[in-house]
């Protein structure tokens, strides 16, 4: 028998190098109690049985697969902590590890039979030091945010003043605290924001619109808009509020410059003597000037989008549509002579000339046009200069964007001369060369997608390797790929743009190294915590008191309300980073489904809940262009939640088909269901809805970051409630056709489902 104070420990993989040369026997001693498997799915089955304090992990048991075991054992098991022990003295890889979730990582002179029961024994000291680390972190994280955070009592005294709230508003803190928000901050009660946190008092939450303060006694100025939402305690009495505000005074100032600038633009097409439109980049019509309008003696919200055509003489409709549809797809200038009828029924001959707007990354955003009245004499038709290919690109020859153009066999055409000083390449030694030779590290599937689909591809960070003197040197680039096309609209070429993101990607790097450690030093002390009160609980120091019980339980319960909190910011953190590394190959979507079902098969069987795949024949084959991590996550994520919701002895069924153009996965349950009004809610961010409420343990960020990957893989998912009851997930992504030598195969070992 043990007792309720013994550290449950269990091992996975085979005792580490530094035991087995001492010949001493694998025994942690008391009041270490530990279990012993070697394989995965053995741990994985005893995980899922029982509570384990610690999983001890030898990292050779890890494989080329470190993050996919770590990341399911903290499916299985999420209160234990993961001790990994590692023959490999390498520093990076063990800040790598405790990234994708280990506790401790330990070195080969720490993985003795003293190591390892001393750095156990430390992990869980440390842990049961919870509150004081907690209240800690949480201060580091008030401190570190760019968004001002404040929160009031009861009474409405201010209780934090985090440093933001000093920058937005430039009072220091010491000058706030403890005093009620009237005498506090006078100047904001004159713009009625003490009734905007009354109403939170009231359990009310709410988001204020953008406001403008004056602080006379410093002189700060500018526009702020804020958050406040009810604090309540575990019985659900509100204590106080809490409000995020965020300082949007640089926005609004660019928000009235481009509002002034185009009254400014406005007010210079008005004032000219030819008839002017401007249209976006779906070739809708969205601007007239006030010699159009007049002309035709309509308001603008008539003209807009297709309006303006009935003002074209019948005989001129058909050829002005055919050479402006054309000129379009290929992006270049037009110019005709057509009549348009004015507002006493006649019709006026005009030369209408029109050019493409283009951003700096040659992003196309539309046209501009004007039309010049040739009866009238004003001007004469100008003589157009013929259109040479090259004047476009040498246009951008001085452009701080890298620009390459490509032929339909990748070879180099043109580059300016900020591609040289990118690829440390001069310029005349690009020309005629393959772009594989210049990129030997560049995926060439990104190219073949633009030429077979004629989309266009933007990859963020992307990793290069570039040859240099030196010998190589890595480097990350926001890349662009968009096809040109001909007279024929037929893809004849690539374009490819590069911009220099290096540093960028450092800072993100060390941003993630700041989310490591929070998730070393936070989630070990919490979950300690966790288990010190469910000790004590059960009795570990004597009987406990009715009252006493209580007490502890609402303790409990607040300890895992942090734990969920600090896990979320985490998460979103991470979401909004992993974006920025997505790696597109060519790969089997079945096998990657099979693979993910057939991890999570046992977890279901363990919860008494059937789950089946039935992929269509036609499906063997189909392959997606996406991100093998990212895409995993995702379907993981449905088949988690699927698993969450579903009663013992309900059925989770995946179905997998394929259209000419497409792939559907379909992921149903028969689960308790979600209501209409919440299908398109539940996707959006830190939304629960009120079934998610009641089952409890999630943040409502799950599928919203599920929906962003989708959609940055150019797919969707929604969701549709069955007749019979439970919820179907529908994961929608565009089907890549199959190049040999380019499709990454799942996994081995997977097997099918029944």
């Amino acid at each position: 028998m043990t007792s309720a104070m013994d550290i449950q420990a269990l091992v996975i993989g085979g005792p580490p190098i530094a035991v087995l040369r001492s010949g001493a026997e694998f025994n942690l001693g008391e009041p270490i109690v530990a279990a012993h498997v070697n394989q995965l799915n053995e741990a994985f089955t005893a995980l899922s049985s029982r509570f384990h304090d610690i999983v001890l992990l030898n990292a050779l048991t890890l494989g080329a697969h470190a993050e996919e075991v770590i990341s399911q054992i903290n499916l299985v098991s999420p209160s234990s902590l993961i001790i990994v022990f590692d023959e490999d003295e390498n520093d990076s890889r063990s800040v790598e590890l405790i990234r994708y979730g280990a506790a401790e990582c330990l070195s080969v002179l720490e993985s003795t039979l003293y190591g390892l029961r001393k750095n156990i024994l430390k992990v869980v000291e440390r842990s049961q030091g919870g509150t004081w680390l907690s209240t800690q972190i949480s201060e580091t994280l008030l401190n570190s945010t760019f968004e001002g955070t404040v929160v009031f009592d009861e009474q409405l005294r201010i209780l934090l003043w985090n440093p933001a709230m000093e920058r937005i508003f430039e009072i220091d803190r010491n000058a706030v605290t403890g005093k009620v928000v009237d005498e506090a901050l006078p100047f904001l009660c004159e713009i009625n924001e003490k009734a905007e946190i009354e109403e939170a008092l009231n359990g009310k939450r709410n988001v204020t619109r953008e406001r403008y303060f004056y602080n006379p006694d410093t002189g700060k100025n500018g526009f702020f808009t804020a958050f406040y939402n009810p604090m309540r305690n575990r019985r659900g009495e509100i204590i106080g509020v809490v409000g995020i505000v965020k300082d949007v005074t640089s926005s609004k100032m660019n928000e009235r410059s481009s509002y002034e600038m185009a009254q400014r633009m406005v007010a210079l097409t008005n004032s000219s003597s030819n008839m002017q439109w401007i249209s976006d980049s779906t070739d809708n019509r969205i601007f007239f000037n006030k010699r159009w309008l007049e002309f035709v003696g309509n308001d603008i919200d008539d003209e807009r989008g297709c309006g303006w055509r009935r003002h074209v003489h019948a005989e001129d409709l058909k050829r002005y549509r055919e050479l402006t549809e054309t000129a379009f797809e290929s992006r270049l200038p037009w110019h005709i002579e057509v009549r348009l009828r004015g507002t006493d029924g006649r019709h006026t001959r005009f030369f209408e000339s029109a050019f493409p707007l283009f951003l700096a990354d040659q992003s196309f955003i539309g046209y501009v046009g004007y039309c010049t009245d040739v009866n009238g004499g004003r001007t004469t038709i100008p003589k157009l200069p013929a259109m040479n290919p090259s004047m476009t690109f040498n246009s951008l020859e001085m452009s701080p964007i890298g620009i390459v153009h490509l032929d339909n066999q990748m070879i180099v055409r043109h580059a300016n001369k900020r591609v040289s000083d990118l690829f440390g390449i001069p310029g005349e030694e690009l020309i005629d060369r393959k772009i594989s030779d210049i990129l030997g590290a560049f995926d060439m599937t990104t190219l073949q997608v633009v030429f077979s689909r004629g989309e266009r591809i933007q990859l963020d960070n992307h990793r290069v390797i570039i040859e240099t003197e030196q010998g190589e040197s890595v480097r990350y680039w926001d890349i662009s790929c968009w096809p040109q096309k001909d007279a024929g609209n037929n893809v004849s070429g690539v374009c490819m743009s590069f911009i220099e993101a290096t540093e960028r990607y450092n800072n993100v790097q060390k941003k993630e190294e700041f989310v490591a450690a929070l998730v070393h030093d936070l989630k070990t002390p919490l979950i300690g915590a966790e288990r010190t009160l469910d000790a004590m609980l059960k009795g570990a120091l004597g009987p406990v008191e009715s009252g006493h019980e209580h007490m502890l339980a609402v303790l409990q319960n607040s300890n895992r309300s942090l734990l969920t909190m600090v896990q979320s910011m985490i998460d979103v953190h991470r979401c909004e980073n992993e974006f920025l590394n997505f790696s597109l190959q060519s790969l089997k979507i079945s096998g990657l489904v099979r693979e993910c079902a057939e991890e999570l098969r046992v977890l279901f069987s363990s919860h008494g809940i059937q789950l089946k795949y039935i992929p269509d024949v036609s499906t063997e084959n189909a392959l997606v262009m996406g991100d093998r991590m990212a895409l995993r996550r995702v379907i993981l994520n449905l088949l988690d939640n699927a698993l969450k919701f579903t009663p013992y002895s309900g059925t989770v069924t995946i179905s997998l088909k394929t259209t000419e153009n497409s792939v559907h996965l379909d992921i149903a349950d028969t689960g308790i269901g979600i209501a209409e009004e919440e299908q398109e809610k539940i996707f959006t961010n830190s939304f629960q809805g009120a079934v998610g409420r009641q089952v409890g343990g999630s943040a409502g960020i799950g599928l919203f970051v599920c929906r962003k990957i989708i959609r940055v893989h150019s797919g969707d998912i929604k969701v549709r409630r069955n007749s019979k009851g439970g919820s179907t997930f529908t994961i929608m992504l565009p089907r890549h056709v199959k190049d040999k030598g380019l499709v990454a195969e799942s996994l081995p070992g997977t097997a099918e489902i029944k």
